[in-house]
């Protein structure tokens, strides 16, 4: 079961640290982030919007409000940034502490499950948004990233289940104390597993089709 949690903790700790870097490694990617937050937020609040108040286009289109407030769900943008951001960080400084592996693994449980169904809100909707994960990316958030980041769910919620109490049973006790070795390949096994999330848009982007040239008379 020790195995389970050091692959969690190697492929989370990883994603996390990527995820909070791409986000701060610049003023302008922080603004980038900011900006896919404050397009998202009115995507779930569209959600939550009983169809009955929603106006015909036709009568919207042709009225001219100088000065209109902003969307819903902009005011709370830099808030809401700053909290993932903030929150991610916790996750980051919990793996990497052996006594609180198990508190980072919850607090990514407790992250990812919201990012995994904004991700299937925006696939639904076909959001043109990008989710700016791990800041460069501008790959539409969609149904691509609602799978990544229900495997990563997968491994976070693995990984709290194999460092609960259970774990320590001896039932459940196996050839989870391999020594150094087998810890640091567990810790490589997460650390791969990470690496290809993180670079899931590059991936897919692989097999996208090309461009066709226009054909010229």
């Amino acid at each position: 079961m020790e195995i389970v949690v050091r692959v969690g903790q190697g492929c989370l700790l990883l994603v996390f640290v990527l995820s909070v870097h791409g986000k701060v490694r610049s003023r302008r990617g922080y603004a980038e982030f900011t900006a896919s937050v404050r397009a998202l937020l009115p995507l779930v609040a569209v959600r939550a919007r009983p169809p009955a108040v929603r106006m015909p286009a036709v009568q919207v289109s042709n009225v001219q409000v100088p000065n209109a407030p902003a969307p819903a769900g902009s005011a709370g943008a830099s808030v809401v940034a700053g909290a993932v951001v903030a929150a991610e960080a916790a996750v980051v400084l919990a793996l990497a502490v052996p006594a609180t592996v198990p508190v980072g693994l919850a607090l990514a449980t407790a992250l990812l499950a919201p990012f995994t169904l904004l991700a299937l809100a925006a696939a639904r909707r076909g959001s043109g948004t990008p989710c700016r994960c791990f800041g460069r990316s501008t790959t539409p958030l969609g149904a691509v990233h609602a799978v990544r980041n229900a495997a990563l769910l997968a491994v976070a919620l693995a990984g709290l289940v194999a460092s609960g109490p259970l774990a320590s049973t001896p039932a459940t006790a196996g050839p989870a104390h391999g020594g150094p070795a087998v810890t640091f390949a567990a810790w490589l096994a997460g650390g791969v597993l990470g690496l290809l999330a993180s670079a899931l848009d590059d991936l897919v982007g692989l097999f996208r089709p090309l461009p066709r040239k226009e054909q010229t008379p």
